[in-house]
């Protein structure tokens, strides 16, 4: 699908602040308010996900932030993401592919609560592998698209490729 240059603008200050009042994105991007609300209206469910917020875990009582990966037995796969989905202690689950099949992004009070929770995963399912990455700093989240500036070099990143393939047919 490919966005208008005007959608990709407000795209890029909605990913910075979902919250900003139309008025603030009508001056930074130089579209009407009307129009604004409209092209918000027509993005959103399509382009947009949902309007939301990113949370500091650790100021609600989540220190451990841990991405869980794990490899399934393929017959039960399908049980194991229902039983993440459903657990209060994920944020976000992924199919993916390579060694592992499955990708958690969890967050737990503590050590003694992941432990309890590997635990449990180990005694309802067999799996093939389970690694896990503990979180010791996050340096950058939700980034990309974010910033109007580097959108103008994507865009141009995409025209280059475009225009290199071209020139070899």
């Amino acid at each position: 699908m490919k966005i208008a240059k005007k959608d990709q603008k407000i795209i890029a200050y909605l990913r910075q602040d979902s919250r900003i009042q139309l008025t603030k994105l009508s001056r930074k991007t130089g579209i009407p308010v009307s129009t604004l609300f409209e092209r918000i209206k027509s993005l959103t469910n399509t382009v947009i996900r949902k309007p939301t917020i990113t949370l500091r875990f650790s100021e609600i009582g989540y220190q451990l932030q841990v991405f869980v990966m794990i490899k399934s037995q393929g017959k039960n796969r399908s049980d194991i993401i229902e039983f993440l989905a459903k657990n209060k202690n994920v944020n976000s689950v992924w199919r993916i592919n390579n060694h592992f099949d499955i990708l958690a992004e969890m967050v737990f009070r503590n050590l003694a609560d992941f432990d309890e929770f590997i635990q449990n995963l180990e005694e309802r399912f067999i799996l093939r592998d389970i690694e896990f990455e503990f979180v010791v700093n996050e340096v950058e989240r939700e980034k990309f698209f974010a910033d109007p500036n580097l959108i103008e070099l994507l865009n141009n990143e995409i025209k280059t490729k475009t225009l290199q393939k071209s020139e070899l047919f």
